[in-house]
């Protein structure tokens, strides 16, 4: 299966667009219905646009939320006392919400887009959008960064951005870990369900993400898993920086001109796999993916995300036709590009 319409971005493509504080995008995307059958769908996104600031010559944070407030709040009181509002832009993506974030935003003095359309949840649009918007304004570098990431020291953040420029990387990630204070009033679902071992807080403070390994599916293809999970952050296996395949798209720094050129995050991979996708994509265009994860981390507080909101389940139609169509893509090609 190749690349068309359904797989790339069609905003990109609107070289008349002017940036307005309305307007609509319009997106062809494909569903599965039954076994490996797909129906079309043209989604119309609705866009609101609330420029506050915006500097060029910094990368620019793209954080996608529904409606938690207080965690809104709390990350962008994290990232301003951080000092990180004056070494990058911050554009907060409204998934449709009901709580009032665009007045968060406001006292924050951070960028705002509303997105809103009746579809449902689709990560890949939500940052294909915004990532239009900062090339129109003069941008060259995006982070795609999880509304539960918090920066835990700013050199840390600044040694991201060099290595990410050093090395000529066209995607980037580093190591992300379990945070001590969590806005969790208890284990996160993730912890419940998959590593009951680790409840009671046992794995806070550890490592949350250190680059992949690639592990075989129950359709046949490889997928990446997070290594190095609940490791100790100074283990020398990954206290490191290395080229890899994959880094998750909890945090990704990217070549933004190159993003665009691709077509962006697959839309028709609307909640999983299209970080996946996009790090295969960069390795099939000959392009470098690097995990940084030397004496530099962040803070994920994993679980905290749109699945859990307002009757959206995670493992829904959606999951199931994402997966399928991830492999429908790679399953011929992985192998080629992984080992």
């Amino acid at each position: 299966m190749s690349n068309n319409q359904y797989f790339k971005c069609n905003f990109f493509e609107q070289n008349d667009f002017k940036l307005t504080k309305n307007f609509t995008v319009h997106q062809e995307e494909i569903l599965q219905q039954q076994g490996n059958q797909f129906t079309k769908k043209n989604v119309e996104y609705q866009c609101k646009w609330n420029k506050k600031s915006f500097t060029k010559k910094l990368p620019t944070l793209i954080i996608p939320i529904r409606d938690n407030i207080n965690l809104l709040n709390y990350t962008l009181d994290n990232l301003k006392s951080s000092g990180l509002f004056n070494l990058a832009n911050v554009i907060v993506v409204d998934d449709r919400s009901t709580d009032p974030l665009e007045e968060v935003c406001d006292s924050y003095n951070v960028n705002y887009l509303r997105v809103d359309n009746k579809k449902g949840f689709n990560f890949s649009m939500l940052n294909n959008i915004p990532c239009f918007l900062v090339d129109k304004m003069g941008g060259k570098t995006v982070l795609f960064w999880n509304s539960d990431l918090w920066v835990d020291d700013i050199e840390h953040f600044k040694q991201l951005i060099i290595r990410h420029t050093e090395n000529k990387s066209t995607i980037s990630g580093s190591k992300l870990l379990y945070p001590y204070e969590s806005l969790h009033k208890e284990d996160s679902v993730n912890i419940k369900m998959h590593f009951p071992h680790m409840s009671g807080g046992k794995y806070k403070g550890t490592v949350q993400f250190a680059g992949a390994r690639w592990v075989m599916s129950p359709h046949n293809s490889f997928v990446p898993i997070h290594f190095g999970r609940f490791w100790n952050k100074d283990d020398t296996r990954i206290n490191q920086d290395y080229s890899t395949e994959f880094v998750t798209g909890a945090l990704h720094v990217i070549d933004l001109e190159w993003f665009l050129n691709v077509g962006g995050f697959n839309p028709s991979l609307s909640k999983v796999f299209q970080d996946v996708d996009l790090c295969l994509r960069a390795l099939e265009d000959n392009k470098s993916v690097y995990y940084f994860g030397k004496d530099i981390h962040f803070y994920h507080d994993e679980s905290f995300n749109h699945f859990s909101n307002k009757g959206e389940e995670k493992m829904d139609k959606q999951f199931v036709s994402d997966e399928v169509l991830f492999n429908k893509i790679w399953a011929n090609k992985i192998t080629k590009l992984i080992f």
